[in-house]
């Protein structure tokens, strides 16, 4: 249905506790990218919230496509799920058998070329999400910096804890050092763009899923971000530094056109 008709009840549980997960895919070319994954991690965060998913897997998938082909958005758009408790009970529980579900086709804005050109900055906050390894509707930290980031003409927030490096508000994060292809292993959220680059630098590069200090952030030879929405992202700022020499790093470079030429 058009978005002006759609609507969700006020007493409902996402709204009232903000008790819900969510999930952001990609559809390119008529095709849902890497559907299997996303299924997979949204029934990892039903399960861990005790929230039921209402539709079957082979259900879910054929209605992305269908609202995306009556969007006219086939070619690349956005889709959002959001799945809640429903109406609360009480204010506080909700009937397991009576969720909220919806998926929203949105269309898909690149960012400008010059951010693939040049690189983008990312501006440091000490945080670490509830739940890390859940991607919930909870995104009152992300938003409520969304001035900082623009006052400090970034891209992204990058969330930092315990002097170690974790994600981006809205992306996974990876460093190059001394050739090797470096992301976050613990206290994150298993984003799939990165699962999908991770299968596309081995076996030429060494991959190493493990924790990253702020220091050694600082020292890496190359940064980037990776999102369903961006795609991959060369990071050549981050708060007061320069990444590397201040350019897009050849190892960068590469994933980059592997990633564009994967999902084409």
């Amino acid at each position: 249905m058009p978005l002006a008709k759609a609507k969700v009840s006020v007493l409902d549980i996402g709204l009232l506790r903000g008790y819900g997960i969510y999930d952001g895919l990609s559809v390119i070319n008529g095709k849902v990218l890497r559907f299997e994954d996303h299924w997979q991690r949204f029934e990892r965060g039903a399960k861990a919230l005790n929230l039921k998913i209402p539709v079957t897997k082979k259900v879910l998938e054929q209605k992305i496509i269908e609202i995306t082909d009556k969007s006219g958005l086939s070619k690349r758009s956005n889709i959002r799920l959001i799945l809640t408790g429903g109406e609360t009970i009480l204010g506080i529980e909700y009937d397991f058998d009576n969720p909220t579900f919806y998926a929203v086709a949105e269309k898909w804005n690149p960012l400008p070329d010059k951010c693939f050109q040049k690189g983008v900055k990312l501006v440091s906050f000490d945080y670490q999400r509830e739940l890390p390894e859940i991607k919930t509707i909870n995104y009152v930290t992300a938003v409520n910096l969304q001035n900082f980031r623009k006052e400090n003409n970034a891209l992204e927030i990058l969330y930092t804890h315990n002097e170690l490096v974790l994600e981006c508000a809205t992306s996974n994060i990876f460093i190059v050092k001394d050739g090797a292809v470096i992301t976050p292993l613990e206290n994150v959220l298993e984003g799939i763009t990165s699962k999908i680059v991770q299968e596309l630098v081995v076996p030429e590069y060494n991959l190493e899923k493990r924790d990253i200090s702020k220091e050694e952030l600082k020292s890496a030879d190359e940064v980037f971000i990776t999102s369903s929405f961006k795609d991959v992202v060369p990071v050549t700022t981050i708060d007061d530094y320069t990444v590397g020499n201040g350019e897009v790093g050849p190892v960068t470079k590469g994933i980059m056109d592997r990633f564009t030429k994967y999902i084409a």
